[in-house]
């Protein structure tokens, strides 16, 4: 069997001189009902869709990929239908997102990277331009009703809050109803949601889980579509945060992968890579990519970065066997409605395993990323907390290039580590082969073609063509000839089984970059590099990716991603106001206290001493800062890290009556600042702050009056809503 799946791999050895004259597929290509393979299914309906996609899941992290991760429900669906081992994203997950919802490579949809790194560029800003139909806005007119659930992270920065705007949320884009969330990295114990335009608070009693949620909402969704709309169609959009960083993983299924992962990511990647050859998912000639010269020996660590790094990869798997158990209640529950039959469904990831920080992982990636450094010996401490709401966990890049094996680099690469991934096709009543393996080189362009072609819907003039031709085919050689990449700098481009691709450095000339060049055909994992080989060759190709990037509104170029990101994040305004119950503002909205002076004032009347509750609330469970009452008395807690807490308490209790509670902060110096406590002007004690953290580097808004969001202090339970009559809160910034 894998000696015939190499076989399909083969093409012609040279590069077309179609595709090195500038020369790119036809927009829209499509196999026709008389072409090889392209057979028309005669349909009683319209098939349903559902599209479920895995957030940083590595082309090596399904079992039939050839993992040891159980993933039971995704494996079952391969086995009855069609794997992919050629399929490509792009790096990041947005733009894979806008053009897995388009069909257009992602910078001619808008979204040449995420929002938060968005610029003033027709191919950056980070949503889908108004002129492009979405696949949702394609098939509403056909007939479908089309719903959403879970991770969105194609609208603005500054349309994150509750009055929008909402063109560019998911019902402004086509779909029906949306429940889920508008950024990247969702706390999945407490997730800030919205059903369609409005927030929304889940019940958290009694255990909750964001990817359970979801999946409830998604099966509410199709249970209310069939007793409305039975006669129609439903596309189904599940996108899942897991298994994006912070891991956050149920109690039993951690228990599951304890001890399963200290042989290191080595042996790991090693047994992955003997799998992937005994399934045929890479081909005879294919060979494991060395170690990043980056990522040390499993061997070489402490025992202590051995013990914390073989907990993250823990926590990641159970991560990822939670959320297959969780698609496998959807797909149980089609079943049971008898949708199953006719729905076309999709799993796919949006962009390789991600490369975050240190060898032993993270507790918290936020404060590692933004704040500082976390010492080996408070890892260790809290090594039990790994995967629970009091952390915030990712594994570092050891392990992701074992979700990527055996594969180069990682995401935001465009080495096969960042842009190859999984892609199953299940659909019993479309009548596909049964556990087979396609090897076609297709990209996420190509859904939006293949899912037309399959529901009989007229096509669209797009960038991807139908990989419909390999359902019935799959040895059928590759119909598309021309592919470009670009993230932050890094581009690549494949032409007829060669590929060249750069990495760039950070504020280093383009024209410096040294392009690598890959036989693709016969180096599956590109180790190794013919450049210096066929100098004319990687000259043409590197022509053919400018004029792409031209077509595409690549140029120019930019790599300055943290300038770009302060750039799209709203300007701080003179004066907040806030009042209780309105709904949480985004952290990148709200008042910035790290960088300016401040005075924030509540307006209160205590109405029966003595008063409790929350004023205002901001961060998550890792960080972030409380004003509130308890006992009666005014309190200010700074919550650093996890391990270093700033508390401030007034001196006397609040009587009854009408107050003006004040809190004035006053920066000593780029990182630290004092704050003193006033009750009606009569001050009440003072605290020094030596460290702080830039607002945005929390993972969680602003509430005010109570905080139904993630616990920040952890000194009181529940929403703690204000008992007594909070009339508005105030923050003054000397912008």
């Amino acid at each position: 069997m894998s000696l015939t799946r190499r076989k399909f791999l083969q093409s012609s050895t040279a590069v077309t001189a179609a595709a090195l004259s500038g020369g790119c597929q036809t927009l829209g290509t499509a196999a026709t009902d008389e072409s090889p393979g392209g057979r028309r299914r005669e349909l009683a309906r319209k098939p349903n869709i559902l599209l479920a996609v895995l957030d940083d899941v590595g082309f090596g992290d399904l079992g039939c990929y050839g993992s040891d991760v159980p993933t039971a429900c995704m494996d079952g669906l391969a086995a009855n239908g069609v794997r992919y081992n050629n399929f490509h994203v792009t790096s990041l997950c947005a733009p894979t997102r806008a053009s897995l919802l388009t069909g257009l490579n992602a910078h001619a949809a808008g979204v040449g990277n995420i929002a938060e790194w968005g610029r003033d560029h027709p191919g950056y800003r980070g949503w889908i331009r108004n002129d492009v139909r979405t696949l949702p806005e394609i098939l509403g007119p056909s007939g479908y009703r089309c719903y959403a659930a879970g991770k969105w992270h194609l609208s603005t920065v500054a349309g994150r809050n509750a009055t929008g705007p909402f063109d560019q949320w998911p019902t402004g884009r086509g779909f029906d109803h949306w429940y889920g969330f508008l950024g990247a990295a969702a706390d999945h114990w407490h997730p800030e949601l919205f059903r369609n335009r409005t927030a929304t608070y889940p019940d958290k009693t009694g255990g909750y889980h964001l990817t359970e949620d979801l999946v409830d909402r998604s099966m509410a969704f199709v249970r209310d579509h069939l007793v409305a709309s039975a006669a129609e169609p439903f596309f189904l959009y599940l996108a899942f945060g897991a298994c994006h960083f912070p891991y956050h993983v149920p109690p039993e299924f951690m228990a599951r992968h304890l001890g399963r992962y200290d042989a290191g990511w080595d042996e790991i990647r090693a047994q992955r890579f003997a799998r992937q050859q005994a399934l045929g998912i890479v081909p005879e000639n294919a060979q494991l990519a060395p170690r990043d010269e980056n990522v040390p020996a499993w061997e070489d660590l402490s025992d202590n970065e051995r013990r914390f790094g073989a907990r993250t990869q823990e926590a990641y798997a159970g991560f990822l066997h939670h959320t297959d158990s969780q698609l496998q209640r959807l797909v149980d529950f089609l079943q049971r409605t008898g949708q199953l039959e006719d729905t076309i469904v999709m799993v796919m990831s949006d962009n390789g395993a991600g490369s975050w920080g240190p060898p032993a992982g993270r507790l918290d990636v936020h404060r590692a990323v933004y704040i500082e450094p976390e010492p080996m010996e408070e890892l260790i401490a809290n090594i039990d907390k790994v995967g629970s709401d009091q952390s915030q966990p990712s594994y570092g890049p050891g392990w992701a290039q074992a979700s990527n094996t055996p594969l180069k680099f990682y995401k935001g690469d465009t080495y096969e580590g960042g842009i190859r991934a999984p892609l199953i096709v299940h659909w019993p009543g479309g009548g596909l082969p049964g556990d087979v393996i396609c090897p076609q080189y297709h990209h996420v362009t190509d859904i939006v073609p293949t899912l037309l072609e399959l529901a009989h819907v007229p096509s669209e003039p797009v960038d991807g063509m139908s990989l419909a031709y390999t359902l019935d085919s799959p040895g059928a050689p590759t119909r598309k000839s021309v592919q470009f990449y670009e993230t932050a700098g890094d581009r690549a481009i494949w032409i007829d089984g060669w590929k060249a691709v750069t990495q760039h450095l950070t504020n280093t000339p383009f024209e410096e970059d040294h392009w690598a060049l890959y036989d693709s055909r016969n180096d599956f994992a590109e180790i190794h590099d013919r450049s210096a080989e066929f100098p004319a060759r990687v000259e043409e190709m590197v022509t053919v990716w400018r004029q792409e990037a031209e077509r595409n509104n690549v140029l120019p170029l930019e790599d300055d991603l943290l300038s770009l990101e302060s750039d799209v994040s709203p300007t701080p305004r003179a004066l907040y106001v806030f009042y209780p119950d309105t709904t949480r503002i985004d952290p990148r909205s709200a008042p910035d206290i790290f960088n300016y002076d401040f005075t924030m004032s509540a307006d209160v009347e205590i109405v029966s001493a003595p008063g409790n509750g929350v004023l205002l609330a901001s961060g998550d469970s890792m960080a972030g800062y409380e004003f509130l009452m308890r006992d009666g008395h005014v309190e200010f807690i700074y919550i650093y890290t996890r391990t270093r807490h700033y508390s401030l308490r007034s001196t006397d209790p609040v009587p009854s009556g009408r107050h003006v509670l004040t809190l004035r902060g006053r920066k000593t110096s780029e990182t630290s600042a004092r704050v003193e406590l006033f009750v009606d002007e009569t001050p009440t004690g003072s605290l020094e702050i030596p460290n702080m953290w830039e607002v945005t580097s929390l993972n969680a808004g602003v509430r005010c009056g109570e905080n139904r969001g993630a616990p920040i202090s952890y000194s009181y339970e529940g929403t703690f809503r204000f008992d007594q009559i909070l009339e508005r809160l105030s923050i003054a910034l000397d912008v």
